[in-house]
Formats: structure tokens, sequence, C-alpha cells
């Protein structure tokens, strides 16, 4: 019965060792009475016979196929490492990359089926990226290719890595971009192209004389 990771099935699991010590009986009726109270009044009759038959009628083994088949299993972890982007001032509607360092902080492997989608701000036409399989301990990089929103200002957006049923896996990703108009980039462009004045020239101050 693999319930490791589950506080709630740890405690029941517990629990029912403690009572399985004091059961010791071949009576299927019995045994499905002895479930059902072990588990609770929503299991019915004849889902204890289910899982006791394909059990052997083996009380413990019958319980633990039951709570592996109905809890929920345990999602993989991930934590962000950095974050890279390759713009921090890109034009209305143009394309760039943002890439995230992202490390597998659990005890077991990722599934082939992880993927990175975009799940909130501003739409950023970003395509689901699938994660290859990445062992436990491990790191790995991610990257999006985005489009930029074609209104100027600051805009962010926010990823998640998620499993195949949707289920977000570890640590909220997002990207910022300014997005400014081509003049006003054109000109911040030819700003820093300027030549920067020497530190060490000086102007009298009755003397116009360019350095």
């Amino acid at each position: 019965m693999d319930i490791d990771g589950s506080s709630v099935a740890g405690e029941i699991d517990q629990n029912l060792l403690l009572q399985f010590s004091c059961m010791n009986t071949t009576d299927r009726d019995e045994l499905v009475s002895q479930m059902q109270r072990l588990l609770g009044p929503s299991l019915n009759y004849n889902t204890a016979s289910f899982f006791l038959d394909m059990s052997n009628w083996n009380l413990q083994t019958a319980i633990g196929c039951y709570l592996d088949y109905t809890l929920p299993a345990k999602l993989p972890s991930m934590s962000l490492k950095a974050a890279q982007n390759q713009e921090t001032a890109v034009g209305p509607g143009t394309c760039f990359e943002q890439s995230w360092s992202i490390a597998n902080t659990g005890a077991e492997g990722w599934p082939g089926s992880c993927r990175l989608i975009q799940v909130g701000g501003e739409p950023f036409g970003a395509t689901p990226v699938f994660i290859p399989p990445l062992p436990a301990g491990h790191s790995t990089t991610v990257t999006l290719k985005l489009v930029a929103p074609t209104a100027p200002g600051t805009h962010r957006g926010y990823f998640h890595l998620v499993n195949d049923k949707g289920e977000q896996i570890g640590d909220t990703l997002w990207v910022e971009v300014n997005v400014e108009m081509e003049m006003t980039m054109a000109l911040v462009e030819q700003l820093a192209a300027l030549p920067v004045p020497s530190s060490n020239c000086q102007v009298p101050p009755q003397d116009d004389q360019m350095c």
C-alpha cells in the first residue's frame, strides 16, 4: 500500500494497522462488515466485497488496494532556481524568449506528461511545452517562445508546470517585460550609442569651447 506523502492517508494507515491486530476471522460477511467499519459508511457492501474478493479475502490487502484506488496520487515536486529574460524592453507584438531553470526537488522522477503552460496575467501567445522526464535531484532549463502584448507598458504573465490532469506542480513561474513604442526604443538605442564624455575634460566657466 503506497500512501507515502499524504498525512491523511498516513493517519488512516496507522489506525488500521492497530485494529488489524485484533481481527482474525474468515467469515466473508464479517470481513465485509469490518472493512466498512474501518473505512466508514461511504463504503457500501458491494464495493467492500469487490476489493476483498480481488484480494483473496485478505482484509489488510483489500483496504490497501481500496486506499490506493481512492486516494489522490502524490504530485511531483518542482522548485524555481533561476529565471532569464532575453529582453527587458521589446516592441509591440515582438517575439522573444523566456527561460527558467527548474529542479526536481522530490524523491521520484517526473513523468513524461508534465508540461509548462500559461495560467494567468497578460496573454503572451505561449504554446505549452512538454518537459522530458527528470530524475529526482536533477535540474533542467525550459524555454518558451512568447509574443509581447501590443499595448505599451509593463506586462506580466504567470506559468505553471502541470501533470496530465492539469494539476499544478511546484512553484509559479512568471515573466515581466516592458513594451515600448518603436520610436521610444530607437531613441533609447541612439542615446546608448553616444560616446561617453571623458571625465578628465575640464571647461573653464568663461570659455564656451566644447571638449
